[in-house]
């Protein structure tokens, strides 16, 4: 066998060994609440090649008709890493309502998972538009909410003829947070008529009360005629348009007896936390992390609000840069703030890390409620003690170490001898060329190269600031100046405009805040206005009179060993 025959048969043979090691059987659908007149999509992956044969899926024949059922095989090598698979993609209709189950299903002596879909009778409003070949419909999943509180908004091109390039054009609503959650297509019957359905979806965060007005997009698309022309080219058809409707809803303030910094509307909110280490196993002077995941449906991961740090002189904490993230389930933003704590033990004995409690708005029950993390007790042991190095001994210990060398020369040996000679002559040698080295030079640069990167991390805030002011986007520039305020009290980073102002000691910067709350919430009775320039010029002066401060807190930080 040559050295060729080996390279074209070295990926068949890691094809081989993957799909024997891997090989899995798993069942995803892409939607599971339908209609009684509505396909669901089904695909059975297999994890690995199949050359012949197929799962058993008569199983599926018991509530669904089985409309398609098409076979793809994927095999990847990227980077040293393999990918095989093996596609079944059916679409099913279901025979009947309620709660249908997709069985799970067998092939090469693996079982897929079985999935549960809720099958509801079709609508007569739904049955009685399947009179037209082409329409829109829009939804909102509320009539009415709070500020801040998620909308989901749906959009749907029901289409009985052949389309092609469609397009939808962009949503833009004013003093809202948008998101695209969804994008699917299905097939319904309605009226005998068989439909494809396009559907899009978008969560909306309205950031201001009052009426909220959703404007109406317009599908876009080209009729297919089938015929041909220009000897097989297909004509791309009649240019075709509809609008979606549009929809007023109603935005509540935040109820006035709830602060702003507890305002967290959403219909779930779930609290994790995980160790770096064993609570049983804690010592003195030695960091344990505490890194708490903050679960909310219905909230962007920046809307989640901070968890209160809870100081101690058991222990100290340092937070570190919070993690944001969310994404789509179930038509829904889940978003997800994770702050990890480094937290280190004082004293020896009996300590408590504090309980996390984070309130918030239960958009389903109307009610102010809080999820919590229970305190945690733990024994710390003493610290070990420090090793022996040269600028922890006292001098007299010193000067006896000398002593009792040199009482012992006859057990150095020559090579020894010379080596301490050798390196007595380079310690000399550099201290000379110390001493002859300028000094001022050596002070300037001492003094000035530790504030650069602290100085210009500070000045890339500020611009943030004034770019969200020339935006006029009130929320952005808020976040934006917390942002400053943390870099510019790194030791003590502040969680509200309130925290920043007490740390700063600016009466006219306190006010400035406070009305900057005040219209971003509503909850401006008085009628003010936000001196925006104003704010940024007393936002610049702490920058300038801060330098030298700011210069040093980036340079020495906190010590993570008690004394």
């Amino acid at each position: 066998m040559n050295v060729s025959m080996v390279k074209n048969l070295l990926p068949l043979l890691l094809l081989a060994v993957s799909t024997l090691s891997w090989a899995a059987l798993t069942a995803t659908v892409d939607r599971s609440v339908i209609d009684s007149n509505e396909t669901l999509q089904l695909v059975i992956r297999y994890d690995g090649q199949v050359m012949t044969g197929q799962p058993d899926f008569s199983p599926l024949e018991n509530d669904f008709e089985i409309l398609s059922n098409n076979r793809q095989q994927q095999y990847s090598w990227v980077n040293g890493q393999s990918e095989s698979y093996t596609d079944w993609t059916m679409v099913l209709m279901p025979k009947r309502t309620g709660l249908v189950l997709i069985p799970s299903l067998n092939f090469k002596k693996n079982v897929s998972n079985a999935v549960e879909i809720r099958v509801r009778s079709a609508s007569a409003a739904a049955a009685g538009a399947g009179k037209q070949p082409i329409y829109t419909e829009t939804l909102v999943d509320k009539e009415s909410v709070y500020i801040q509180e998620q909308l989901v908004l749906t959009h749907r091109l029901y289409t009985s003829v052949q389309l092609s390039d469609l397009s939808l054009s962009d949503l833009n609503v004013p003093d809202v947070i948008l998101q695209k959650i969804g994008d699917n297509q299905y097939q319904k019957t309605i009226n005998g008529r068989n439909y494809l359905i396009v559907e899009i979806k978008y969560a909306l965060f309205p950031q201001v009360a009052g009426k909220l007005v959703i404007p109406a997009l317009r599908f876009g698309a080209y009729e297919s005629n089938g015929r041909s022309q220009f000897g097989g080219f297909t004509n791309r058809g009649t240019r075709i348009f509809r609008s979606t409707e549009s929809k007023i809803v109603d935005v509540n303030a935040r109820p006035a007896h709830i602060a702003a910094d507890q305002w967290m509307p959403s219909s779930e909110v779930q609290l994790a936390e995980q160790w770096s280490t064993d609570l049983n196993n804690l010592t003195v002077g030695e960091p344990v992390t505490r890194a708490i995941a903050i679960s909310a449906a219905g909230l962007t991961g920046a809307q989640i609000t901070p968890i209160q740090i809870i100081e101690s002189d058991d222990y100290k904490i340092y937070p570190d840069q919070p993690q944001l993230q969310e994404q789509a389930k179930d038509s829904t933003i889940v978003g997800t703030r994770t702050e990890t704590l480094a937290m280190v033990p004082g004293r020896a004995g009996e300590i408590t890390f504090p309980a996390i409690n984070v309130r918030w708005w239960d958009t389903v029950n109307q009610r102010m409620q809080t999820a919590s993390l229970a305190a945690k007790t733990v024994q710390v042991r003493p610290g070990t003690a420090l090793a022996i190095s040269p600028a922890t001994v006292q001098p007299q210990a010193m000067e006896s170490l000398a002593i009792g060398a040199s009482e012992k020369p006859s057990e150095l040996s020559l090579l020894t001898n010379l080596s301490l000679a050798f390196n007595a002559l380079l310690i000399a040698a550099l201290a000379l060329l110390l001493l002859k080295r300028p000094r001022s030079g050596l002070a300037g640069r001492t003094s000035a190269e530790p504030a650069t990167p602290a100085l210009l991390s500070l000045k890339q805030k500020f611009k943030a600031i004034e770019i969200q002011a020339d935006k006029n986007n009130m929320m952005g520039m808020r976040d934006a100046i917390l942002v400053w305020g943390r870099q510019l009290f790194a030791e003590t980073p502040p969680t509200t405009l309130k925290d920043l102002s007490l740390l700063l000691a600016d009466l006219e910067l306190q006010q400035q805040f406070t009305q900057l709350d005040r219209q971003l919430y509503k909850d401006n009775a008085s009628g003010d206005q936000l001196d925006i320039q104003l704010l940024l010029q007393r936002l610049k002066q702490q920058s300038s009179f801060s330098r030298k401060s700011t210069a040093t807190r980036g340079q020495e930080l906190q010590s993570l060993y008690p004394e």
